[in-house]
């Protein structure tokens, strides 16, 4: 059931973070429809850009440290994914959007032990989703203005209505 839920609602907002973000960014849409080899990129970007995952928890398991500061044995943390896919120390600029980023490493899909069972299938689709909304030959404009979740952990839209130009 676990892997059901999150692989569904992380997809999803993975989805509808990508097309606001293209929506956003019209010249990286334009260049996307122009050249539809980028979807692999433009997808890890978007998870980048924007993580369906905002943050997670972590238990040390032994005495460590991260940044300078002591973690105790025990000691729960909070990895913020979202912040570190924007951390200007790794990628540069980080705030902008842009599917021709030669770096999107992320933490989107976790990391070591803690990666995401389900982030081949979610590439996959992903990938497919642009493809096809891509392969229409027509823009998507909105019709209202993004509703987001409320909710901390997870980073989606609750809605965007959407129509074909």
């Amino acid at each position: 059931m676990l892997l059901l839920v999150a692989g569904h609602e992380t997809t999803t907002n993975l989805i509808g973070n990508g097309i606001l973000a293209l929506l956003k960014n019209p010249a990286q849409s334009r260049a996307l429809t122009e050249d539809r080899s980028k979807i692999p990129n433009a997808v890890e970007e978007i998870l980048r850009y924007d993580s369906p995952v905002q943050l997670t928890t972590r238990t040390a398991l032994r005495d460590a440290s991260a940044g300078g500061e002591a973690i105790g044995a025990g000691a729960q943390t909070v990895v913020l994914l979202g912040a570190a896919n924007r951390d200007p120390r790794t990628h540069e600029d980080p705030d902008r959007f842009d599917i021709d980023r030669s770096s999107t490493r992320h933490l989107a899909l976790g990391q070591g032990i803690h990666f995401c069972l389900g982030a081949p299938l979610a590439r996959l689709e992903g990938r497919s989703v642009f493809e096809a909304l891509l392969g229409t030959g027509r823009a998507l404009q909105p019709t209202s203005d993004p509703v987001w979740v409320k909710q901390v952990t997870l980073r989606g839209l609750e809605s965007l209505r959407l129509e074909f130009a």
